[in-house]
């Protein structure tokens, strides 16, 4: 038997299937969902009411019209925050930034943008005209709205294909606010001394786009990037904020990834300012970790990134079969990082396998916050904060929303670690809220062949009960990690999924 035919899952057959988004008629501003006597879900607009399709069954729609009510507010409120506040990198969030949040999207829910058809809400138009009657076999939806992973090659019956929200949900965070409002968004005991003036930072006001470049410029590193690093011939993508290249350190050799970001395409260069102080003091091994900018052609900042050559977890979950003692090194591992954040005041919103980068060597390292954010240049796969399959349920109904998020996520990547996938990878984004947020905790198809040890540790993460789930500290002396294998042992498996996707 070859070696990469030892560690190989089998392939799953493909399906596609699209969330049929409608137009709306019978605007109402005023929204109520309740159940009528004939047992009819009532009080959504009509254009949500579209957006159920048969994504949401007449029988559930009855037994949650609560949950019903509060996807749908998500989802649409998601779309509408992704296209008026596009980022092109993701900032870092506190649980305040979550208030904030949750405020907003109370606040939605009065508004008329609460009543237009996703494609109004992504051009800007409002459906509260009236409109010709459209052809009836017409999709108002696109298989371009949906950016997808690439194909997953995985053992078990659920799809190989991600279908992710339109690339126009990108991060939630509330940045939209008044430059002159005196709300601080950091508190500054829940953030380490060293950053104790990001708050005076980040909330500057009166500053024209040239002030924040120079603030910018001060604080990057005064001299010229050749001089530090020499250019691979090796892009790593692009998107909307421009290009990421691999490049070498001239000093020790070093390879690393720089992100080259446009200034003239960022509207909150305040925030980048803030950032990039913060960055400075967030280092730890298990991090993807900032390490050099540079103001280059007097509006362009380049940020230079850790680059591992491993590439993302997410090759190793779908195309080799891991040991348990293997998933223990990792989470141990990446609760390391999160646990650091978190001791700083800070929430990840989206651990899963992609934004979990290897080393050769069997390095574990958590990236996609702050400037790490798309590092490897896929800004294609931007999705909702926290994407919805690794999404935990008080997300979408806001209770108790705070760091345990990242560690339902974390037991969601543990069962991508296991299956090769997260749990309703084969439903459509607006389902997928819908099952998460009713079910909350999913089955996992090998629960009965896992040991005692792992249960518990997955039962720790995956509890709806906020209260009742672990926090990082919990989980790190957690007896299944005890039991952990050297890194060094998911150095063949990396190895096996680059050969097989051809990537050595």
């Amino acid at each position: 038997m070859s070696f990469s035919a030892f560690f190989k899952r089998k392939p799953a057959r493909e399906e596609n299937n699209i969330a049929i988004i409608g137009t709306p008629t019978n605007v109402n501003h005023d929204i109520h969902v309740t159940v009528n006597e004939k047992g009819i879900l009532t009080g959504l607009p009509s254009a949500w009411m579209r957006q159920i399709g048969t994504q949401i069954t007449k029988d559930e729609q009855l037994e949650n019209p609560q949950i019903v009510k509060q996807v749908l507010q998500y989802y649409n409120y998601s779309i509408k925050k992704g296209n008026e506040n596009v980022q092109e990198y993701k900032h870092i969030v506190t649980e305040k930034d979550i208030v904030e949040e949750s405020k907003q999207i109370d606040l939605y829910m009065h508004s008329k943008d609460a009543h237009k058809s996703k494609e109004s809400i992504l051009s800007g138009k409002s459906d509260e005209s009236p409109r010709v009657k459209e052809d009836s076999n017409k999709s108002t939806d696109n298989r371009s709205s949906f950016p997808s992973r690439p194909p997953r090659k995985i053992d078990g019956t659920n799809l190989v294909q991600t279908k992710n929200l339109a690339q126009n949900l990108v991060d939630l965070t509330l940045v939209d606010k008044d430059k002159n409002d005196d709300i601080e968004i950091r508190n500054k005991s829940e953030t380490n001394s060293d950053l104790s003036d990001d708050d005076f930072l980040r909330r500057r006001s009166g500053l024209s786009d040239e002030d924040y470049m120079a603030e910018i410029k001060n604080i990057c590193n005064p001299g010229d990037p050749y001089d530090y690093y020499e250019r691979c011939n090796k892009d790593l993508g692009s998107g909307a904020s421009g290009m990421v290249f691999a490049a070498e350190c001239r000093k020790n050799g070093q390879l690393v990834a720089i992100k080259d970001i446009d200034m003239t395409k960022q509207h909150k260069k305040d925030l980048l300012l803030s950032e990039i102080k913060i960055m400075k003091n967030f280092k730890h091994k298990n991090l993807v970790n900032f390490l050099d900018a540079f103001v280059v052609y007097e509006d362009h900042l380049w940020v230079v990134m850790e680059l591992l050559d491993g590439g993302p977890l997410t090759d190793v979950v779908t195309e080799t079969v891991m040991k348990e003692g293997q998933i223990a090194a990792v989470c141990f591992e990446v609760l390391q990082a999160i646990n650091y954040l978190h001791d700083r005041g800070t929430i990840h919103r989206d651990i899963k396998s992609d934004n979990v980068l290897l080393g050769m060597d069997g390095t574990v390292k958590v990236t996609d916050f702050g400037f790490c954010a798309n590092v490897i240049g896929n800004e294609q796969r931007e999705t909702m904060v926290g994407t919805p399959y690794w999404m935990a349920p008080e997300v979408v109904t806001r209770q108790k929303y705070g760091k345990k998020v990242d560690i339902w996520s974390l037991g969601i990547m543990i069962v991508e670690m296991l299956d090769g996938e997260p749990p309703y990878l084969r439903e459509p984004p607006l389902r997928a809220l819908y099952l998460i947020t009713a079910n909350g905790r999913p089955k996992i198809i090998r629960w009965m062949e896992l040991s005692s040890k792992l249960q518990s540790f997955i039962d720790l993460c995956l509890q709806v009960d906020v209260d009742k789930r672990g926090t990082a500290k919990d989980l790190l002396n957690h007896e299944f990690l005890q039991n952990r294998m050297e890194l060094k042992t998911l150095t063949p498996l990396i190895k096996a999924a680059k050969k097989m996707l051809h990537k050595t």
